[in-house]
């Protein structure tokens, strides 16, 4: 699943390209892949003839504002990706497949918005991911939206807010604490790893464990990394592109991973990896204590 610096990849690039258009049509492939907010009643609303008016992001959802008041809400999840072709460029935003993406569109395109100047496409192979329609003013009712934590980057996300939280969860290691989308939005297994590797602690660390110095030091590495991976346009691990179809290139810059067995950039010693929480998990066991 792409994180913060993936996602505001994509949303930088959708508003370089679609934003000012028109919707002129919709065509739904896959019913499970387009829903609507049920506030607005039983029938499908219609967008078309709406304008884009806007682009911006919450946590790992991409949000469109759109004229009349509503907006498109959209989550990529595992293998979502947006493929924008407007004549004869093509342009790839999330999780480019080549065994997917190659003709538009394609058996895995579940969604397509016609535009007044290209075409957008919603794929998803493994139908995790959703397109959402919502009145604007009810975003932040939104099931999805309301569970999130605050940004990493809000004034909110400080000692004062994260304090409390490590203590009252006695029982939870430190990383699944900063991956927790109600903790703190954006930050997935990559992230999460850098930040705790920066910071000389150990994934399976109780969050209660650490000092009040060691807690804002690991908020102020989780912000500067992914500072550092939106400057880089997300890694490319897995399938993620940017807006340009591009590798992003922040992958050439990790510390620990998908470094399993290579040397600690700190030390020297071999990098390792665990199991934890289901997710694959790299660490020093020299620097991280």
């Amino acid at each position: 699943m792409p994180e913060l610096p993936e996602v505001e990849t994509v949303v930088r690039g959708l508003t370089k390209h679609i934003v000012g258009q028109k919707i002129k049509s919709v065509k739904i492939l896959h019913p499970r892949s387009f829903v609507w907010d049920h506030s607005m009643g039983p029938i499908q609303p219609s967008i078309t003839d709406l304008t884009i008016n806007k682009i911006y992001r919450r946590g790992k959802g991409i949000i469109i504002n759109l004229s009349k008041d509503l907006s498109i809400l959209i989550h990529l999840k595992m293998t979502g990706q947006l493929i924008y072709v407007e004549g004869k460029s093509r342009l790839n935003f999330g999780h480019p497949d080549p065994n997917f993406t190659l003709q538009m569109p394609s058996k895995h395109t579940r969604v397509i918005l016609s535009l007044s100047k290209g075409t957008l496409y919603f794929n998803d192979q493994r139908l995790f991911g959703w397109v959402k329609i919502i009145p604007t003013n009810e975003i932040p009712n939104d099931k999805f939206i309301r569970n999130l934590g605050p940004e990493p980057f809000d004034l909110k996300f400080n000692l004062d807010y994260l304090w409390p939280i490590l203590k009252r969860r006695a029982k939870s290691n430190i990383k699944s604490i900063i991956m927790d989308q109600s903790v703190v939005t954006g930050v997935g297994n990559i992230y999460a790893d850098e930040s705790l590797f920066l910071s000389g602690l150990k994934p399976t660390r109780l969050g209660i464990k650490l000092t009040q110095k060691q807690a804002a030091e690991l908020i102020k590495n989780i912000q500067g990394v992914l500072k550092k991976g939106i400057k880089y346009m997300g890694t490319s691990i897995s399938h993620y592109k940017t807006d340009e179809g591009a590798s992003g290139k922040m992958q050439n810059h990790l510390n620990v991973y998908g470094r399993k067995g290579l040397p600690c950039k700190n030390c020297g010693q071999p990098i390792s990896k665990t199991r934890l929480n289901g997710r694959g998990t790299h660490y020093c066991h020299t620097c991280q204590l």
